[in-house]
This record gives structure tokens, C-alpha cells and sequence, in this order.
């Protein structure tokens, strides 16, 4: 018998492209922000030292860990002087923010 590719089985990967310009940084996530891959969204916000972007349009899926980690972030940009922006993700996306409530916390821009 022979063993499934090991992608089958695999969840989605978080990937972030970073853009960093003198006036700002844009992290573009894309795939699921969940338990697994929220560290890697904390440890990417950790030395933005200027406003930030980040941009959830190609995150298939976000948990409540994911949302921790964009509540995280917020309060970094907020401790350190700068602005926090959401770019908003697909519908099951904001969902997450609605049904917690926290919606109105963040600044979202098309």
C-alpha cells in the first residue's frame, strides 16, 4: 500500500509576504491564521517600528488564536506610537470579527 502524498493530509500553511517601505509595512497573509501559525504573524509585527498594514484578503481561515494575534499586534502599534490597519479578508474572515465583537476595534481600508 502506498502512503498518501504528505500534502493531502497537511492544513494550509500561513505564508506573509512583507513590503517595507519608509512609511510603512504591509504584511499580505495568505492561508489559515489559526493556533499553528499565529507565532509566526507575532514574531513578523514584533519590530514594526512605523504603521502597519496588514492584509488578510487571502486567508482561507481564522480561529480565535488568530484573532488574538491581530488584537496583539493593535496593541504593539498602539504601545509604540503608530497606526495598525486591516486590509479586510473573505467573508468567513470577518465573520470572526462580528461574531467577537471586535469588529469595531480595528481600522480596516479597501
Amino acid at each position: 500500500m502506498a502512503d498518501p502524498p504528505q500534502d493531502a493530509a497537511a492544513p494550509a500553511r500561513l505564508q506573509i509576504a512583507t513590503d517595507d517601505s519608509p512609511e510603512r509595512v504591509l504584511l499580505s497573509l495568505a492561508g489559515e491564521l489559526d493556533i499553528a501559525s499565529a507565532p509566526l504573524l507575532e514574531r513578523a509585527v514584533d519590530d514594526v517600528d512605523r504603521p502597519l498594514v496588514i492584509d488578510l484578503a487571502e486567508v482561507t481561515f481564522m480561529d480565535s488564536t488568530g484573532l488574538r494575534a491581530l488584537l496583539l499586534a493593535r496593541q504593539q502599534a498602539q504601545n509604540g506610537g503608530h497606526e495598525l490597519a486591516l486590509r479586510p479578508g473573505p467573508r468567513q474572515v470577518q465573520r470572526v470579527f462580528e461574531l467577537s465583537g471586535t469588529l469595531e476595534r480595528f481600522q480596516f481600508e479597501e
